[in-house]
């Protein structure tokens, strides 16, 4: 959602940070605790680091990530291990995760999607027992919920990223939310020596976030980005995948180990009360395509209980493998904005493909995966077109 670049110049108050607490609170419920932090990453990086004890110091997470998310786990002096998903699905495969898990355990580390994650409630019953703490990575699922019970308040504790491009956002931000007192003790007493971010350090990030913005603006995405775009795209045989191969982090620097400056609880503070809005109209979005394209949904086995409460960032679908790439480029050329990966397999990333574990369905998938839009300047007839 739009940004108001003016606060990485300065403003906000301690008031908006406590109003920020009290809106959370009223979306989650009193009994959960919320903690923020200068960036989301950071908030794997605890976790993973609280989680770590004796011999359990193994992570069980999804390769379908960011590299930098992997990083935070080995930085919290913890080794991952990659799960693997069920086929042409983000869901975590229950056969992968059980023959992995083990009393070396530390944790497992879900992640939501466009769709949720459909059988929480038996990886939770797989992590107890087992007993290995049982967490989420909510990055692109603020204000989703599944059953009614809000994202944020199923897993020992959860992380969601509150920085740019996010549906809740600022230059850079997280938020660590949990109902379990050790966890919650244990990471407000760290968070609250580390100092707040200051106006410069969002510099780079908030460049970033304007030269998007400027570039995506109707007018100029329609007259002159685009039409780059599918002349790029028409030079080239085939359209590529967006391949996350950069390790932006490969420390624990200084801006990681901060809270969010006041400026940041200004930003997201007035944006609560627009989540629930801003979610219904990508689900809106996501059940055109549905009607069309449900079939080939990834993730399109998951109950309607589950999909109903999803946040569907974007909506994937399966395509044949061998031609992919070409209908990827032909809808382009056609004039759609599609893409053809959120993520990559960090297990093929050379720095990870030695890492134990498993991946081969979600090689499958992103190899053989075409992203519909569904933000906000997504009408409801070019949705019908797509």
């Amino acid at each position: 959602m739009p940004l108001a670049y003016r606060r990485v110049l300065g403003g906000g108050t301690e008031r908006d940070e406590q109003r920020f607490l009290d809106g959370i609170a009223q979306r989650l419920g009193g009994e959960t605790t919320a903690i923020p932090i200068g960036r989301a990453r950071a908030g794997i990086y605890l976790l993973a680091k609280h989680a770590v004890r004796g011999q359990r110091r193994r992570v069980l997470m999804s390769p379908f990530t960011i590299p930098d998310i992997v990083t935070m786990v080995v930085l919290a002096g913890a080794e991952p291990v990659f799960y693997d998903f069920e086929p042409s699905s983000t869901a975590c495969g229950l056969d992968s995760l059980q023959s992995l898990i083990d009393e070396r355990t530390a944790c497992v580390l879900i992640t939501h999607y466009h769709v949720n994650e459909p059988r929480l409630t038996r990886i939770a019953e797989i992590c107890c027992k087992h007993g290995a703490y049982l967490f989420d990575d909510c990055a692109i699922s603020f204000g989703g919920s599944i059953d009614g019970r809000p994202i944020g308040t199923l897993t020992d504790a959860s992380v969601f990223s509150l920085s740019s491009f996010k549906l809740l956002n600022y230059f850079w931000g997280g938020l660590l939310t949990t109902r379990d007192a050790e966890i919650a003790r244990a990471m407000a007493k760290t968070v609250e020596a580390w100092p707040r971010l200051a106006a410069r350090d969002y510099s780079a990030p908030a460049l970033a976030c304007m030269r998007y913005d400027l570039a995506s603006s109707p007018p100029l995405f329609d007259a002159l980005v685009f039409p780059l775009i599918r002349r790029a795209v028409r030079r080239s045989p085939a359209a590529k995948g967006l391949e996350h191969i950069r390790i932006e982090t490969d420390e624990l620097n200084r801006t990681l180990t901060s809270r969010p400056s006041l400026a940041a609880f200004a930003e997201w503070t007035p944006k609560l009360a627009c989540i629930d809005n801003w979610v219904a109209q990508r689900l809106g979005v996501a059940q055109i395509y549905r009607r069309r394209l449900g079939h080939r949904m990834v993730s399109a086995e998951a109950p309607e209980a589950v999909i109903v409460g999803s946040c569907f960032t974007n909506f994937p679908v399966i395509v044949p493998r061998e031609r992919c790439g070409d209908i990827a480029r032909a809808m382009m050329l056609a004039g759609y904005d599609v893409g053809r990966s959120l993520y990559p397999n960090v297990h093929r990333h050379p720095k990870f493909t030695s890492v134990d574990g498993q991946s081969s369905n979600i090689d499958s998938m992103t190899n053989s995966t075409i992203y519909l839009p569904t933000h906000f300047r997504v009408p409801d007839n070019y949705a019908e077109a797509i």
